[in-house]
């Protein structure tokens, strides 16, 4: 069972990623959580209400990170995964706080209040309970505001310990457009497609953006994974096309493909962390200027095996 946290900071953008978690857990009975991050601790606030059914109608009482939260239960109810909520039961854990909801089928979906580093405290929770995805919707930034404050998607790229769905133009029903070069960081990409293939409904390319100067191993490499790639598409009834692109900057050539509305799924990639740090990977690249929605796909935990070697069960 996929298991994916979204992350909400309270912002109108927040609830693109809301929703988008909560047609995932529809389409796929995903196990799904919620968190927020404060930087700041609650030690100067009044005391939150511990183990007492807290009535919603005065959640202004409460402190902002659990505002955040309550307005993310607002949103999941509007997406029918919960009937109307009218109070909560709060409990203190480890740097943070914590409540339940149950949908109407019984399942509970968590809620956390976490306070500390950003990056800190989502791995924390995520090693502690081993999800497979973050989703989140951040605020798009001038050139000048990443300068000063840093680029939270390319800080979440480089070091958060899953994958991250980052939601924009596309959402569950868009084109998906899948970068499939054969390289090792495109192959660590499938495992998580063949989980999220059954949500799939629109139209499911295959792209590959072919260097002029690719040699013919490069080539064949590629060529193979876009085979053999389509011949699993096909068995699982999945109608797919194949995109061959060729120009001297991958980037642009993935970032017109894509166009706004899309969700680009890539492989994390596998150069020197001093390199990402620095120059930032294709990836990367196309993380921080596309308007469509982006998977990127961390390092899974079988990720040695080859998908390539017997054809892929649906």
């Amino acid at each position: 069972m996929l298991k994916i946290l979204v992350y909400t900071d309270g912002r109108p953008e927040a609830a693109k990623a809301l929703r988008f978690g909560a047609e995932l857990k529809k389409r796929l009975a995903a196990e799904m959580a919620i968190i927020t991050v404060r930087s700041s601790t609650h030690a100067t606030e009044d005391p939150t209400p511990i183990g007492v059914d807290f009535p919603l109608d005065n959640r202004h009482a409460l402190s902002a990170g659990l505002q955040r939260l309550i307005g993310a239960v607002d949103v999941l109810t509007d997406e029918n995964l919960f009937d109307p909520q009218l109070s909560i039961n709060i409990r203190a854990v480890a740097h943070g706080h914590l409540f339940i909801c149950t949908t109407p089928a019984g399942e509970r979906i968590a809620f956390y209040e976490r306070f500390g580093h950003f990056i800190e405290a989502l791995n924390h929770v995520i090693e502690d309970h081993r999800y497979d995805l973050l989703i989140i919707s951040p605020p798009r930034r001038s050139v000048l505001w990443r300068f000063l404050l840093g680029d939270t998607t390319r800080k979440l790229a480089l070091d958060l310990h899953t994958s991250i769905l980052v939601v924009r133009g596309g959402n569950p029903s868009s084109r998906y457009l899948v970068c499939a070069d054969g390289s090792l960081s495109a192959r660590r990409q499938f495992p998580l497609l063949k989980t999220l293939l059954p949500t799939i409904k629109g139209p499911l390319e295959l792209i590959w953006a072919k260097p002029p100067n690719a040699g013919e191993e490069k080539i064949r490499v590629a060529e193979e994974c876009l085979q053999h790639a389509t011949n699993w598409l096909e068995n699982c009834d999945k109608y797919n096309t194949i995109r061959k692109l060729e120009g001297d900057n991958p980037t642009e050539l993935i970032l017109g493909a894509a166009g706004t509305e899309t969700v680009i799924m890539m492989g994390a990639s596998l150069r020197h962390d001093i390199y990402k740090r620095m120059v930032g990977s294709l990836p990367i690249q196309i993380l921080s200027r596309t308007e469509s929605s982006m998977i990127l796909v961390k390092l899974p935990p079988d990720a040695d095996k080859d998908y390539f070697k017997d054809p892929f069960s649906c």
